[in-house]
Parts: structure tokens; C-alpha cells; sequence
């Protein structure tokens, strides 16, 4: 890793430093990653799932692994399936019980473990080919295998004792080969949080910038207003950048402005 992209990533200090950086990783932004062979990008079989795990990622649900659901003939002439998965670390329990729903509304298999090991600890089975098992999603990491994954020595200290005090949060599909559903869930899930992000702000600057609540709290209303009105359409405007950036449609963040 180059000592660019190191300090990049000891600037991290929580999960959502980290997610924001893992993103940074998935759009090329970033040359290498923790835990994975430097200067290289996510594998060609991922390319179509950058969107949705950026998203997630900047959401908060930090991901390490994920796979395409697909059955095809593979590099040794037999037939392989994969299951759509994937894994991730996350310390949002709002967003995470709200994945977890999401999840399991549409069918998906759900495995979490805090600082203990849960149900499924070994793993889901989630590539096969002639019978054997070679890939499963979702096994226990202790600390010691997370120090592999996200390295103290990269991440620094702080981001690192988040790491290890997050849930370990991995959705599969529980079909083989079919790649639309799980991403779908995921994505609707990060679209809703990113629309509700919208309607809350501008909902906090109608009631901050109301002439009655400024006359309560300022000595010169105006001159805060014209202040306010600055700070708080600039965070507005940056809560829209990142709905848009999540797949809001124009149409669907007018929705929410318009009818808070």
C-alpha cells in the first residue's frame, strides 16, 4: 500500500470514517484497502454492485465481502453457483435492525454476531460446485482474524476498536444463482434513510429559520436568519448531494422537500 493511501486510511476514527474510505476504495479513489492485495480494485465479478455497496458503505454498513448471485460453467470446465452475498461490520443500531427487516422481508438469510459468535458461527455456504462446499459468508471473526481484515497498523487504533465492538452483519441470498434481490433490499433500505435525512433537515430549517423561534433565541433575528439560512441550506443541499448519490430519484427527493 502506498504511504498515500495509508494516511488516507489512519485518518479514520469511526465506522463511518471507514465506510466513507471503503467507498472511496470501491469508485477507484483509493488505490488499495486493508486486508486485500494492494493497488488492486473490487473483482470484475462486483463491478455491477459498486453502486449499492458504496451506498451502503457511506451509510454506515462498512463492507468486506460481497458476491454476485450467478451458475455458470467455470475455470475448470464444471458447474459453479453462487449464492448473492454479502458481510459487513456495522455500530448503527437503527440501520442494522432496519437491514435486518429489510432482509428478511425479502427471504434473505441474516447472520449477525456481536462479541460473541451467534447462530450460523460457521459460516452460510455461499459457492459450490460438484457437491463440495468452497466459499461461506458470514462465519465469526474474533479479533484476531479482524486484525487481518482491517489492520491496526493501517486503520489506527481508534477506528480499529470500533471494528471490533461492531455487530458482523452478513445477508445471503438463500437461492442459488439470483442476483437481483438481496442488492434490491439493500438499496431500498439506503434510499429510505437518505430521503428521511432530506425531509428531516428541511422539516429543522423551516422550524430554525420561523421568525417567532428566531425572535426567542436571538437579539437580532434578522441578521441571524440571513446567517442561518447560509449554514443550513448548504447542510440541505449536502443532505440531497448524498441522497442523490445513494439512487434517489429527483422526483422522489422533490416528494419529501415539498411535502414536509
Amino acid at each position: 500500500m502506498s504511504s498515500a493511501d495509508k494516511r488516507r486510511w489512519r485518518t479514520a476514527e469511526t465506522l463511518q470514517d471507514l465506510g466513507t474510505l471503503m467507498a472511496a476504495w470501491l469508485i477507484g479513489d483509493i488505490a488499495s484497502q486493508p486486508g486485500y492485495q494492494p493497488n488492486c480494485g473490487p473483482d470484475e465479478e462486483t463491478r455491477h454492485l459498486i453502486p449499492v455497496l458504496v451506498a451502503a458503505n457511506r451509510l454506515g454498513y462498512v463492507t468486506d465481502s460481497s458476491q454476485p448471485g450467478n451458475a455458470e460453467t467455470g475455470y475448470d470446465g464444471q458447474w459453479w453457483e453462487q449464492r448473492a452475498a454479502v458481510s459487513g461490520v456495522i455500530d448503527d443500531p437503527q440501520l442494522r435492525d432496519r437491514l435486518v427487516a429489510a432482509a428478511q422481508l425479502a427471504g434473505l438469510t441474516v447472520v449477525q454476531h456481536d462479541l460473541t459468535p451467534r447462530r450460523d458461527a460457521e459460516g452460510v455456504p455461499v459457492t459450490r460446485s460438484q457437491g463440495s462446499v468452497h466459499t461461506r459468508f458470514g462465519g465469526f471473526l474474533p479479533a484476531r482474524d479482524l486484525r487481518t481484515v482491517w489492520q491496526p497498523e493501517i486503520i489506527g487504533r481508534r477506528a480499529f476498536e470500533k471494528v471490533t465492538a461492531a455487530w458482523q452483519l452478513t445477508l445471503v441470498d438463500p437461492e442459488w444463482g439470483r442476483d437481483d434481490v438481496l442488492w434490491e433490499a439493500l438499496a431500498e433500505v439506503v434510499r429510505q434513510y437518505r430521503l428521511e435525512a432530506v425531509e428531516n433537515k428541511v422539516r429543522h430549517t423551516r422550524t430554525v429559520l420561523d421568525l417567532a423561534y428566531l425572535k426567542k433565541r436571538y437579539a437580532w433575528p434578522e441578521g441571524a436568519r440571513q446567517a442561518l439560512t447560509v449554514q443550513l441550506g448548504a447542510e440541505l443541499d449536502a443532505a440531497i448531494d448524498e441522497a442523490r448519490l445513494s439512487g434517489c430519484s429527483d422526483a422522489d427527493i422533490e416528494l419529501v422537500t415539498r411535502g414536509t
